[in-house]
């Protein structure tokens, strides 16, 4: 008899689990995790084209520490300076992605390594999303390091 309430308790338990995730999947009709995939494949892949393509003709992306890139050629331009300076892989987890109508959302965070697998950096990311012509696009987005900033910088 334990054994059947065990199993009947894991049920509703893996039941309850799913349902939880349901409705925050069904909020985000942009596909945020959908496009963060695609965005980490193609930087990895060195296909930077692909990974502009995912932002709005007049989209942004605010770096750290530098001034905002407004539209895709600067996008395009600052995604292939960090593969000059050695950001060779990214990986990239969303922890929250919601829709409303033409507009969403999404954050998570983020982990840059060298060509040899090497930590180079880590933190959070945030964008937004519009829906343009019937297809997601990222309007802008944002990141900021968990790192400490060089001592060098601090002069």
């Amino acid at each position: 008899m334990n054994t059947k309430r065990v199993v009947c308790c894991g049920l509703v338990l893996t039941l309850g689990a799913v349902l939880a995730v349901v409705p925050a999947a069904a909020a985000d009709k942009s596909d945020v995790v959908g496009r963060a995939a695609i965005w980490e494949k193609e930087y990895n892949a060195g296909n930077l084209a692909a990974v502009q393509a995912l932002y709005a003709p007049d989209g942004c992306r605010m770096p750290p520490n530098q001034e905002v890139v407004h539209g895709r050629d600067a996008i395009l331009a600052n995604l292939k300076g960090g593969k000059d300076q050695g950001s060779a892989k990214v990986k990239i987890v969303v922890t929250s992605a919601e829709s409303s109508g033409d507009l969403g959302y999404g954050t998570g965070t983020y982990e840059v390594m060298g060509a040899d697998g090497s930590h180079l950096d880590h933190g959070k990311w945030m964008l937004v999303s519009k829906k343009l012509n019937g297809a997601w696009k990222t309007q802008c987005d944002i990141y900021n390091s968990d790192m400490p900033m060089p001592s060098s910088s601090m002069k």
